[in-house]
C-alpha cells in the first residue's frame, strides 16, 4: 500500500493565497461602496452582498466597514513577528525596526487609497487613529515584556521611549516632505531616520 505525500507547505501556500484574495475582494468592495455612497450609507451586509461573503467571514479579517475600506487588518502583528522579536538579542530599537518594516501595510496605491478616502471622509481618521493606537499599545506590551518591564520601572520607559523613537520614524517616511522614496519603509529606512533623529537630538 503506498501513500501519498503529505504536501503541508503547498496546502498552507494555497490557503494563505485564498484569504489574500478574499481579504482584497472585501477591501475592494468596501473602499468602492465607501468612495461612491459615503460610509453613512454603507453597512457591513452592503460590502458582504458585493464581495458574496458572510458577515462571519467580512469580521475574521476587518474589525470594521471603515477598517474595510482602508484595507486595516484586525491583527496587525503575527504570531511568529511577535515570537520572534521577543526572543532576539539584538538591539531594542533595531529589532523594533525589523519588526514594524515587516508588519503588513498598504503598498503605495493602498496609501493613495486611504489618503483619497480621508479626505472624502473625515470621520475615517478616528478609524485609522484606533487602528495606529492598537498597533503602537501591543509593539509598547511586546517592547516591555522584552525588556522585564514588569520588574523594572526604568526599563518600561526605555521601552516605550524605543517604540516612540521608531514610530516617529514611521510617520517621517510617510511624509513626502521627508522621504525621496515613496512606499513601504524598509528597516534600514526606519534605522536610518532613527540615526537622524538621534543626530538632530545631539545637535
Amino acid at each position: 500500500m503506498t501513500t501519498k505525500p503529505f504536501l503541508t507547505g503547498k496546502t498552507d501556500s494555497l490557503r494563505e493565497r485564498k484569504k489574500q484574495q478574499t481579504r482584497r475582494a472585501i477591501h475592494d468592495a468596501a473602499y468602492s461602496l465607501v468612495a461612491d455612497r459615503g460610509l453613512a450609507h454603507v453597512t457591513v451586509a452592503d460590502i458582504c452582498a458585493t464581495a458574496e461573503i458572510s458577515e462571519r467571514t467580512f469580521f475574521n479579517y476587518f474589525p470594521s466597514k471603515a477598517a474595510a475600506a482602508m484595507g486595516l487588518p484586525t491583527t496587525a502583528i503575527p504570531e511568529e513577528s511577535e515570537q520572534r522579536f521577543l526572543s532576539s538579542d539584538g538591539q531594542l530599537v533595531d529589532d523594533l525596526c525589523e519588526l514594524i518594516a515587516s508588519l503588513s501595510s498598504p503598498d503605495e496605491d493602498g496609501v493613495e487609497r486611504i489618503r483619497e478616502l480621508v479626505r472624502a471622509e473625515p470621520d475615517l481618521l478616528a478609524a485609522l487613529h484606533q487602528w495606529t493606537s492598537g498597533l503602537r499599545r501591543r509593539v509598547i506590551q511586546l517592547a516591555e515584556e522584552r525588556t522585564g518591564a514588569a520588574e523594572d520601572d526604568a526599563s518600561g520607559s526605555t521601552a516605550r521611549l524605543a517604540v516612540a523613537l521608531v514610530f516617529a520614524a514611521l510617520f517621517l517616511h510617510t511624509d513626502s516632505g521627508y522621504t525621496l522614496r515613496p512606499g513601504r519603509a524598509t528597516a534600514h529606512d526606519l534605522r536610518t531616520t532613527v540615526s537622524r533623529l538621534g543626530a538632530v537630538a545631539h545637535g
